[in-house]
Parts: C-alpha cells; sequence; structure tokens
C-alpha cells in the first residue's frame, strides 16, 4: 500500500504563488525551514541562487527532495533548531512550516531562525489564513492546523526584531474543496485523488488572483515578507 506521505506531493498553485512571491533569488543564498519534497528548492536553484540549504525531519519526502534536486544542500533534522555552524543566508523560507511547531513557541522558532539571516535579509512566511469559511472548512484545523490572522502573525515576527513589510492574500472555495478531496483520498483510501487536473486548473486562476487584503476570493493562505526595522522591502512579486 502507497505511504499516505508521499500522496499529493505535487507542484501546486499554492507553491507556484509561493514562489512568485519569493521574488528574484538570483545570487542569493536561502535556508528553507520544513523544505518538504524539495519544490521550493527546485524554484531557487532554478532561479540561480548562489546556495540553498533546506531541512526536514521527514525522511521519506526529503529523500525525494534529494532526487529531484541533487545540487541542493539537505539536512534531515529539527527544523525549529538549526545549528550555528549552518551559517549566514539572504533570505530564510518557512513556508507551511509554522503552523506545525508547538502552540506558543512561534516566536522563539523564528527567533532561532533569524540568527541566521543577514542584516538586511528577508524573511518569508505562509500560514493558513485564519477567516470563519476558510478555518471552518480546512479538515486539518481539527486535528490541531493553526490559521493565523495577520495581527497575530504581526505580534509573532515583532517578538524576534522583524517587521511585515509585505503581506498577500491567495486562494479561495476551489482550494479549500481540493484539499478536503486530497485528504479523503491520501487518508481513507491511500491513493491519489482523481480529478487533480481539473482541480489544479481552477485552484491556478485563484492563486494568480493574490491580492493584499482578504477577501472571497483570497482567504486561505497568507504570504509575509519580513525585514529588520528600518530596512525596506527587499523584493517584490515577480508580476500580478
Amino acid at each position: 500500500m502507497k505511504d499516505p506521505r508521499t500522496i499529493g506531493h505535487r507542484l501546486t498553485a499554492r507553491h507556484r504563488f509561493l514562489c512568485e512571491m519569493a521574488g528574484k533569488l538570483e545570487g542569493e543564498s536561502i535556508l528553507d525551514l520544513g523544505c518538504g519534497f524539495g519544490w521550493f528548492e527546485e524554484y531557487a536553484v532554478a532561479s540561480g541562487c548562489s546556495r540553498i540549504l533546506g531541512v526536514d525531519a521527514d525522511k521519506i519526502v526529503l529523500e525525494r527532495a534529494k532526487r529531484e534536486v541533487p545540487v541542493a544542500e539537505l539536512m534531515l533534522g529539527d527544523a525549529t533548531d538549526i545549528q550555528e555552524d549552518a551559517g549566514i543566508f539572504d533570505v530564510v523560507a518557512m513556508f507551511d512550516f509554522l503552523e506545525h511547531v508547538p502552540k506558543g513557541t512561534e516566536a522563539g522558532v523564528i527567533s532561532g531562525a533569524v540568527k541566521h539571516l543577514t542584516p538586511g535579509g528577508r524573511l518569508l512566511v505562509s500560514v493558513p489564513f485564519h477567516r470563519l469559511l476558510s478555518t471552518a472548512l480546512d479538515p486539518a484545523y481539527y486535528f490541531g492546523h493553526r490559521h493565523y490572522r495577520l495581527r497575530d502573525l504581526e505580534a509573532i515576527i515583532r517578538q524576534a526584531g522583524l517587521r511585515i513589510s509585505r503581506a498577500e492574500y491567495a486562494g479561495g472555495i476551489w482550494e479549500q474543496l481540493s484539499m478536503i478531496w486530497l485528504y479523503i483520498f491520501k487518508w481513507v483510501f491511500r491513493s491519489e485523488m482523481p480529478f487533480a487536473g481539473f482541480l489544479e486548473r481552477k485552484r491556478t486562476a485563484e492563486y494568480e488572483a493574490f491580492q493584499q487584503k482578504p477577501g472571497r476570493k483570497a482567504q486561505v493562505t497568507m504570504f509575509v515578507e519580513a525585514v529588520t526595522d528600518g530596512a525596506p522591502t527587499a523584493c517584490e512579486p515577480l508580476q500580478k
């Protein structure tokens, strides 16, 4: 029987949205916490980054990442406790990561990661956005998958000595229906979900319509860029 952890591991509209939000990465060094199957590593390498180190505690997904992006540095371990000798980076990424760390430890985790951020560097974060409908329709929410408001995330990031310089919202009802459909087939039938192509086209249209304020079609994923106080935003999205 197929390992359910490997089901649904494909590049989706949400991943492409986050890559676009990351902006130009040419020549930059990147620390990616909770790297999963290496989707951001593949994008960063293709974009000409100087170095990327991905960290994940799941051996299965990390093995796939090593196959997919052999030139990336990949480390099996606790992404909430990075060793000092990992180095200093221009960008620290936490995509779909913060909601999985123990509740109440988010500020400490970010503070630890920021120690590896060069002065003037960027912290990139994506989390599930807390809104009535998007929260209610997230199956993982009922198993501890936290959602955040902007003010919640801003308070956490402030404790680490950073400020939010940019926020974007994306994903709507098709993203949520796709996730429900995926969970059913992933954990009940242990198989890939049918109609994935159709659903992905719908999700793509939603994510391409990202906006700076949440709305009916932009309420599932919240992306923020954070920088040190006094530093300008280092990069805008590649395109709209």
